[in-house]
């Protein structure tokens, strides 16, 4: 709330500008009569001007009036005023022309003048009155009322003689009006009306700046705050209507240092520029030369605190050129990157900068002292004031625009992004209109970014974009903004996907559109001479029928759009059916976690029968998971989602524990018995895998001879390195290591030829039907024939009746499995199966503990 309550506006500050101007005109346009009259005497008075410089400021009023030679003047204006400390006495010789009394008043601008003394003599030289006037603290004299003034009344053809005396160590020049006193109180209600004007705008723009700095915290408004204050500060004292607002001493202090209140209004401009055209965020010379000429002013405004004031006007006359031309070139800079704001701040220094020149003519004697040029700076100051607020009103306008841009749009596309689609899908939503939201997704762009800097994924990506609004150039498809006159139809939700919404709900018409935009962006983009290919993959979701929240509609087609394949389906429509099934199967993670952690699963064991001998050789463990809601679940499904969400490791170790276990209850029944295990790719990476065995190993007494570990395909594609440290482990600890089902995947020679392997593990696939199938007799037979030439004892598995097994047993294979000896049996059914089975201990395969020797 105070947000908005306090946020600059660019229309309030306009039109207060206006205000301000159109008031100035009228006070001009009222007033206006009294401006050809000043300098003149009135008329039926005479007036003879007189003036005499004391070098030495030691002449008495007794020595200038017996001894003194005025110069005669026929205009004040004439008096030759100088830098430096001298005192200049001014006669005023008045006569009446008039028969009737005349109320005149005397009037001179005093607010800088340090000593001011007035002597009114009558016509026989008598002395009438005495003023004493000026800012200097340390001799007592008084500012007095404003506007300065003295009043005195002169009878029917009465003459009078005015002595002044003025000196001031800064820059003595004042006006001498004589005026009738009606003029005066026409002058007097014009300048209060200018004072009064001046001090309202300002106390009103510097109140509200601070508190729009408290309520945005950017330094620029506190800055500018300070600077309008300072402005005020040094015109209230300048002109002296401050004696209004600050009590005199400090309105004497204020007005004997205007020097270094200059100094600290242009240090305070100056950084209000590096604020406003954001020099400080720049690592540049700039900014560099801006901080040592900001260093500079403060310096000065220090020394001109203790130096003469007229060694002070030397130094300021000496600086404002300097300090002009670095504000212009700080625009000249920051123009291009500052643009949007720049050239107000430019319009908004042009009154000031035109106000500016009259002050330093004035002093110099280069231009006449009249009321328009002594109050030409004050009317710039706050036409300036004005126009540096309404530039700063625009500059938060635009700033405001940037953030919702930046808010609302992504950067890299230059389109909306996931927030203008989500207001989109809200009202849609609201208003019950059907419609369906389709996720594009760039295929290959994760493997493609990380080869493009960032202006060549900059200038890929929004090809990418003009070719997909170009190609849902359709009535069907929703505008969701209209920015600059160019209508965007897509909206980026993340990198390299873009979302887009068809008014439709028929799943025919939306499959025609969505084939033909996969089709028209289906090109080619040349980046550097390499030339990518744009293609894309499409997932859907559909209002109301997969859901009536904008975020379960986009999700779900976020997750359709995962599911499309590049080679098969390049569009897909969000299955619930299928989600349902994906849904169930996360829900089994936490299942799957408890019966680990309770001992809720299962091993199997399938009996392997050595086929010299037929007695049972040991037994292939099988894991299984009797669920308690859902019965039997498959091995092929818990233990892939195992893989997904990282359990594998924990369920592999859980199985060789438990193997471990029931192996130790086997040995103490008398049945030695080999077990085998299958590892994953996961498996490998446990730390200290080989460790971890040998230590169950001996918790449970278990000689790590009796086991064997089956690799899968997995494992053998994955760390190369690693594989093979691990297997060289395991055959330090005696540990079997098997090829699980060769010959389906990516086993090959190599890992053969280069892996300590000790069996392999003929699938299933080669077995089954083996018989009556030649191609699938030479396989198994070169396949035994080349493993008992590495040294490696060969498994078949799959064996399903006796013709197969005595076929086998001809070729050379050691060990058979599968339902013709029995099928996978509960720990508890394998003992009664051993019980009733063996009468002997299976003969031991002789081969070689040296890899790669030949059996002969």
């Amino acid at each position: 709330m105070r947000f908005h309550l306090f946020a600059p506006s660019k229309k309030m500050w306009f039109s207060a500008t206006l205000l301000v101007l159109a008031l100035m005109a009228f006070t001009g346009t009222r007033f206006a009569g009294l401006f050809p009259s000043f300098g003149h005497h009135p008329d039926y008075l005479e007036v003879d001007y007189g003036y005499f410089i004391d070098s030495s400021n030691s002449h008495i009023l007794k020595y200038v009036r017996e001894s003194a030679i005025f110069r005669h003047i026929d205009n004040p204006n004439d008096i030759p005023w100088e830098l430096g400390k001298k005192s200049y006495w001014v006669k005023l010789n008045v006569t009446n022309l008039e028969s009737k009394h005349r109320h005149l008043s005397l009037y001179f601008d005093t607010p800088m003048i340090d000593r001011l003394n007035i002597y009114h003599f009558n016509g026989n030289g008598v002395e009438e009155k005495h003023w004493v006037l000026g800012d200097s603290v340390e001799r007592g004299y008084k500012i007095g009322d404003m506007p300065p003034a003295v009043s005195f009344m002169l009878d029917g053809f009465e003459k009078a003689t005015v002595y002044m005396q003025v000196f001031s160590a800064g820059y003595p020049a004042m006006p001498i009006w004589l005026m009738d006193r009606h003029e005066y109180h026409s002058l007097t209600q014009l300048l209060h009306a200018v004072w009064g004007g001046f001090v309202a705008v300002m106390l009103l723009v510097a109140t509200y700046t601070f508190a729009v700095y408290v309520s945005l915290k950017e330094r620029v408004y506190l800055v500018y705050g300070c600077y309008v204050l300072t402005s005020f500060i040094l015109l209230g004292a300048v002109h002296g209507f401050g004696i209004y607002i600050f009590p005199e001493p400090v309105q004497i202090f204020f007005s004997n240092n205007t020097i270094s209140l200059t100094f600290g209004l242009f240090l305070l401009a100056l950084l209000y520029a590096h604020l406003y055209l954001r020099v400080h965020q720049m690592n540049t010379m700039l900014r560099q030369v801006v901080i040592y000429s900001m260093m500079v002013l403060s310096g000065l405004m220090m020394i001109t605190l203790v130096v003469p004031e007229h060694v002070g006007a030397i130094f300021l006359l000496t600086t404002q050129p300097v300090f002009y031309s670095l504000i212009a070139v700080l625009v000249w800079k920051r123009w291009k990157v500052a643009q949007k704001w720049s050239w107000m701040f430019s319009f908004s220094w042009l009154p000031l900068v035109i106000a500016g020149i009259f002050p330093p003519l004035l002093l110099t004697g280069h231009l006449e002292y009249t009321l328009l040029s002594r109050y030409a700076f004050l009317i710039g100051t706050v036409t300036s004031v004005l126009l540096m607020a309404l530039a700063l009103a625009e500059r938060f306008r635009q700033q405001r625009e940037t953030i919702v841009y930046e808010l609302t749009h992504d950067n890299l596309s230059s389109t909306p992004n996931a927030n203008v689609l989500s207001v989109v899908m809200d009202s849609l939503i609201r208003s019950n209109k059907p419609f369906s939201f389709c996720c594009f997704q760039i295929d290959r762009f994760r493997a493609l970014a990380p080869y493009m800097s960032l202006e060549e994924k900059q200038y890929f990506i929004r090809q990418v974009c003009e070719r997909l609004d170009s190609a849902l150039d359709s009535d069907s498809v929703m505008v969701l903004e209209v920015n600059k006159g160019v209508q965007h139809r897509i909206a980026n939700i993340k990198e390299g996907h873009f979302g887009f919404i068809v008014l439709s709900s028929n799943e025919t018409k939306i499959s025609l559109l969505l084939n033909s935009v996969l089709d028209e962006i289906d090109s080619f983009v040349d980046i550097n001479s390499l030339s990518f290919r744009i293609q894309g993959t499409i997932g859907s979701s559909q209002f109301p029928k997969d859901g009536s929240h904008t975020d379960s509609i986009l999700n779900k087609a976020m997750q359709a759009v995962v599911e499309t394949s590049i080679s098969e389906k390049r569009i897909n429509a969000y299955d619930s059916l299928n989600n349902f099934n994906q849904t169930l199967n996360m829900s089994l993670v936490t299942d799957l976690k408890r019966a680990i952690e309770r001992d809720e699963l299962e091993l199997y064991h399938q009996p392997q029968i050595d086929l010299r001998t037929g007695n049972i050789h040991g037994s292939e463990v099988l894991l299984r998971w009797e669920h308690p809601r859902f019965g039997n679940v498959s091995p092929e499904v818990f233990v892939k989602l195992a893989e997904q969400v990282g359990l594998i490791n924990d369920l592999t170790l859980w199985v060789i524990k438990r193997a471990f276990y029931q192996q130790s209850k086997l040995i103490e029944m008398g049945y030695s018995r080999r077990l085998s295990l299958n590892i994953s790719a996961c498996d490998i990476t446990i730390p200290n895998f080989v460790e971890r065995i040998a230590e169950v190993a001996e918790q449970y007494r278990v000689p790590t001879g009796l086991l064997s570990l089956e690799l899968t395909e997995s494992a053998l594609v994955s760390d190369y390195e690693r594989l093979h440290q691990v297997i060289e482990t395991l055959s330090g600890h005696d540990i079997e290591v098997s090829i699980d089902d060769y010959g389906t995947g990516y086993s090959s020679l190599t890992y053969l030829s280069q892996l300590p392997f000790t069996e392999l593990k003929i699938d299933r696939t080669f077995i089954m039907a083996v018989t009556c199938n030649p191609r699938k007799q030479n396989i198994v037979r070169a396949t035994t024939e080349m493993a008992k030439s590495l040294g490696l004892m060969v498994v078949a598995e799959g064996v399903e009746d006796l013709e197969t097994a005595s076929l086998l047993k001809r070729y050379g294979v050691d060990i058979a499995q599968g339902y013709h000896y029995s099928r996978p049996l509960s720990f508890s059914q394998y003992v009664l199966y051993l019980k009733r089975t063996c009468n002997q201990m299976p003969a031991p395969v002789k081969r070689p503990r040296q890899f790669g020797a030949n059996t002969g």
